[in-house]
């Protein structure tokens, strides 16, 4: 039993066939040596030429032309095999090659012991045996060794030469070939050992091989392609698109909130949320799509079809898989994605370009809130390219001269007159013209310019202000950014004041909520040292954030600003108006002046005149306008004729409201 056993292991060994890309390689070994096929065909038709001549046995012709024929078809194999260029995926094509490489050499092997036997047998003790001899000992101990690496072909060889050549010594029954029978036996195992050991050499080495490449072009957590693995697959795709026709569009996934995860729950729930993420991508990809991750919670999907509608129904299967809650442990997580796709072009489509269209539309889901999908088009390439000419022109708008102020007057519509102005900045680009701060603010503060301009924009406005009259203000914007990173706020804005000479009591500074959102501790210590300092504090849109109420009991505002959506809806919403009542009255109590921004019709005014505001701003008093002409206007009145007549019913009717409820 055992001993079946053992030949049953062998016989597995010997027609073992590895996995397929190995497979492919040892086959292709077969045919890559034709110089030594031709060698030994020339030697064995020379030897049997010469013996035939020696002996005029017309055996030997026979022979000879069965070595030519077999020799022939070896060569026409080999240069079928090297114009065919199958593909190494393709193992019906693999196993037809090695089968023919089979026959061929077996053809061979079987060719040399038939011609080992017959000559011994045939022609005993002279030049023909020893010739023959020499020639068959020389083929088991070399020539066969060209294919260990496949053992069913090389055994088959050594077998087919060298079991009727032992036969043959053996018939012949003296000492000397028989203890040449027994040499060649020993031969026979010796080449069966060191077929296997080249056989395992090649394979550990192979599969070494496939380990190290895998640990290079696999990702380690999710087993998925890493970014080196998808950049070649990428590659190979695009250049082949101009051929088949087919559409390549690159899928990237950012997971939305996989940061909170991996921070609260610890890195081996988010490696198990990685993994699973990992598996879903992998369920929802057809046959011929690629997955990889590229980051930490970055990954990726190629897709490869007939049209590009393809692609947008695997985004969509790719958002709804990773909607669903993931299970760790006792605990479901929600994650979510945003995703970003495009399409590469059918012609001059490169591994780049299509990167950066991607990347760009994931950058658009972001910013549209997350949880969306967004596929690339021109006009999202066009605003990027604006908006990163914007940043680089920035960087010396401000040396250049582009920057300037426009002041807008805040007015009390009791007298007409402004008592603030607030100063806007803009920017003139030398070529695109004048570009909002809309645009330019956001990009001022992402690129840090926010701190040097703000500082140039204080040292400006409170330049200008000492030009106007003593009872009128200046007020400047504030950027988060500028109490982040300024090394001490404080002494900037007292260094200016002292340097320009504009006294404390006239410099306004507006802040916005966010600067009170992310360190309000310290914003509180910084808003209060300019309080002492005699800088006036003013709260901007106020009405539009979370907790404005808590903020007007927590820092030392000396004006609150309404948001101008409020003032624009208080004609219309009497739930406006009411909020507009309720915070006139607050910051009334609150010893707090009040300023309703964005008030653009006289019936807006009249309104906010009637909750006791008596400082507006906005386009029906006077639009933003430059140094030179706001220092004109503000010397006298600024409300219109029908604003003041406005004005004034408003103030007779409050006082006549006053008196009846007295």
């Amino acid at each position: 039993m055992q001993n079946l056993l053992y030949k049953s292991a062998i016989f597995n060994w010997l027609v073992s066939i590895p996995e397929q890309k190995l497979r492919f390689e040892l086959v292709d070994a077969l045919y890559g040596t034709p110089k030594s096929i031709f060698a030994a065909t020339i030697a064995a038709l020379s030897v049997v030429g010469i013996i035939f001549a020696m002996s005029d046995d017309a055996v030997f012709a026979w022979i000879f032309c069965a070595f030519l024929i077999t020799g022939i078809g070896r060569t026409l194999a080999i240069t079928l095999y090297r114009r065919s260029h199958h593909d190494i995926d393709d193992k019906a094509a693999t196993a037809l090659w090695e089968r023919r490489a089979l026959i061929g050499a077996w053809s061979f092997a079987g060719l040399v012991g038939f011609t080992g036997a017959y000559g011994v047998l045939a022609h005993p003790n002279g030049n023909i045996e020893l010739l023959i001899n020499c020639c068959v000992m020389g083929y088991i101990a070399g020539i066969s060794s060209r294919n260990a690496s496949r053992p069913i072909i090389s055994i088959g060889q050594v077998s087919l030469t060298a079991f009727p050549f032992m036969i043959a010594l053996w018939m012949r029954a003296d000492l000397v070939h028989v203890v040449l029978a027994i040499f060649i036996g020993v031969l026979f195992l010796s080449i069966i050992v060191i077929c296997r050991a080249v056989f395992d050499n090649i394979v550990s080495r192979h599969s070494a091989f496939r380990r190290i490449e895998s640990i290079a072009r696999r990702d380690a957590l999710t087993d998925l392609w890493n970014r080196t693995a998808l950049f070649e697959i990428l590659e190979n795709r695009l250049s082949d698109v101009p051929d088949s026709g087919d559409t390549v569009a690159l899928i990237l996934i950012d997971l939305d909130r996989f940061k909170d995860i991996n921070d609260t729950f610890g890195h081996q729930t988010g490696d198990a949320v990685l993994k699973e993420v990992g598996e879903r991508l992998r369920s929802v990809a057809r046959p011929g799509d690629e997955v990889a991750r590229v980051g930490g919670d970055e990954f990726v999907v190629v897709v490869v079809g007939k049209d590009a509608e393809q692609s947008r129904i695997t985004a969509e299967r790719v958002f709804a898989a990773l909607a669903n809650p993931f299970q760790v442990g006792i605990n479901q997580h929600f994650c979510g994605a945003s995703i970003g796709y495009a399409i590469a072009p059918r012609q001059g489509a490169t591994l780049e370009a299509l990167f950066r269209n991607a990347d760009l539309a994931l950058y658009e889901a972001k910013q549209a809130g997350r949880g969306q999908i967004v596929c690339h088009t021109f006009a999202i390439s066009e605003r990027y390219d604006r908006r990163v000419q914007l940043e680089h022109d920035l960087q010396f708008a401000l040396q250049n001269g582009e920057m300037s102020l426009v002041y807008q007057p805040i007015v009390d519509p009791r007298s007409g007159r402004a008592i603030c102005c607030e100063a806007l900045l803009r920017w003139n680009h030398p070529r695109l013209g004048a570009i909002s701060p809309i645009e330019f603010i956001p990009l001022a503060e992402t690129t840090g310019l926010i701190v040097s301009i703000g500082s140039w924009v204080l040292h400006t406005a409170c330049t200008e202000a000492n030009q106007w009259p003593t009872d009128i203000s200046v007020a400047v914007n504030l950027s988060a950014l500028q109490f982040r990173r300024t090394t001490d706020l404080v002494s900037i804005v007292v260094d200016t004041l002292a340097s320009t000479g504009l006294p404390a009591r006239r410099l306004v500074l507006e802040i916005t909520e966010s600067i009170l959102i992310e360190d309000s501790s310290a914003a509180r210590a910084i808003l209060e040292r300019l309080r002492d300092h005699g800088v006036g504090i003013s709260l901007d849109d106020f009405g539009t954030g979370f907790a404005s109420l808590a903020y007007l009991n927590d820092f030392p505002f000396s004006k609150i600003k309404i948001d101008r959506k409020f003032s624009q809806a208080i004609d219309t919403s009497p739930r406006t108006a009411a909020i507009i009542g309720g915070i006139a009255k607050t910051t009334r109590d609150l010893h707090i002046e009040l300023i309703a921004e964005g008030v653009e019709t006289e019936n807006q005014l009249e309104r906010m005149f009637r909750f006791g505001i008596y400082a507006m701003q906005g386009f029906l008093f006077c639009r933003p306008l430059p140094a030179d002409e706001v220092r004109k206007m503000i010397g006298g009145p600024i409300m219109s004729v029908v604003g003041r007549r406005t004005a004034d019913q408003a103030r007779m009717a409050a006082d006549r409201r006053r008196k009846a409820a007295s």
